[in-house]
C-alpha cells in the first residue's frame, strides 16, 4: 500500500485529492462541531428506524459544509462522482461515546452501532453556521470503536530523535530534543509506540528520574495532533506533533546510563 493517507480534501471545484500528512492537513476544527448554546436545527419529530446495523466509517475532510462520513464501499463506488451526496452525519447516543480526541481522520476510522433516522437530517445538537449544510442521512450510534488505517511506513522515511523528558505537572507533550532542553522556546513531541511489543516511552518516567533521556527512530505521523488511545481525564493539552517509533534507546535513566 502507497504511503498516502487517504484523507479526502474538497477544494472550490468539489474534487478529491489524497494527500500525505503535512502541517496543513488536517485540523480537527473540520469536524461537525456541535453548541448548546444557539438554536438546534435537527428536526426532534425524526424518529429511528429500528434496523440496528454495524457500520465501519472513514472521515472526509471537505473544504465545504457537508456530511462528512463515508463506508469503504461508498468511498469505492462514487470516488470520482458524486461522493459528498452518499457520505453520513454520525450522532453518538451520549457525550461518553463522542470521538476520542486523538481521532485523527488521515490515521483512524471508526466502527459504529446503531440506527439510521427515517429522514435525512441533521445530528442533534447541530446549530446554523454561515456555510448552508445540506441534509444527510443520520446515523445514531450507540457503541464507537477507533482503528488505525493500514499504513505503510516505509524504513526508508525514518528519522532518529534524541528526546529528553520535561516532567511538566500536565497531561501535555513531554518530550522535546535534547538539545534543546535549555530553551524556552521549544517543540514538544507526543511519543506513540508502533506495537504493543515496544516500551511505551511515557511510562519510563517514575517520578525522579531525571535526566530521562531516549533516542527514537520512526516517523512524524502528525504536526499537530495526539498519539492513539490518548484520553486524558482532566486538562486541555495542546496538539503537538506526534511521533510514532519503532526503536527506542533509553540513554539516560535518572543517574544511570545506557539502561532502565
Amino acid at each position: 500500500m502507497k504511503k498516502l493517507l487517504p484523507i479526502i480534501l474538497l477544494f472550490t471545484a468539489c474534487t478529491t485529492n489524497p494527500n500525505k500528512v503535512d502541517k496543513a492537513t488536517v485540523s480537527k476544527d473540520t469536524l461537525i462541531r456541535q453548541s448548546s448554546e444557539s438554536k438546534d436545527i435537527s428536526d426532534p419529530t425524526n424518529t429511528l428506524n429500528g434496523k440496528t446495523e454495524t457500520l465501519e466509517l472513514s472521515y472526509i475532510v471537505w473544504g465545504c459544509a457537508c456530511a462528512n462520513w463515508v463506508t469503504p464501499a461508498d468511498f469505492k463506488k462514487y470516488e470520482d462522482d458524486k461522493l459528498a451526496e452518499h457520505c453520513i452525519f454520525i450522532e453518538p447516543a451520549n457525550k461518553d461515546l463522542e470521538l476520542p480526541m486523538y481521532f485523527d481522520p488521515g490515521r483512524h476510522f471508526i466502527k459504529v452501532t446503531g440506527q439510521f433516522y427515517i429522514r435525512p437530517d441533521y445530528p442533534k445538537g447541530t446549530t446554523k453556521g454561515e456555510e448552508q449544510l445540506d441534509k444527510a442521512k443520520v446515523f445514531h450510534y450507540t457503541k464507537i470503536d477507533v482503528f488505525k488505517k493500514d499504513i505503510a511506513y516505509l524504513a526508508k522515511d525514518d528519522t532518529t530523535l534524541n528526546l529528553s523528558y520535561n516532567a511538566i505537572a500536565c497531561t501535555c507533550a513531554q518530550w522535546s530534543d535534547t538539545k534543546s532542553v535549555s530553551d524556552t522556546a521549544r517543540q514538544y513531541y507526543f511519543l506513540e509506540p508502533a506495537n504493543d511489543k515496544l516500551i511505551n516511552a511515557d511510562k519510563l518516567w517514575k517520578g525522579d528520574n531525571l535526566p530521562l533521556q531516549i533516542q527514537v527512530t520512526g516517523q512524524i505521523v502528525s504536526y499537530a495532533g495526539y498519539p492513539t488511545g490518548y484520553n486524558p481525564t482532566k486538562g486541555d493539552p495542546k496538539a503537538e506533533m506526534v511521533f510514532r517509533y519503532t526503536k527506542l534507546k533509553v540513554i539516560k535513566n535518572g543517574q544511570t546510563k545506557n539502561g532502565y
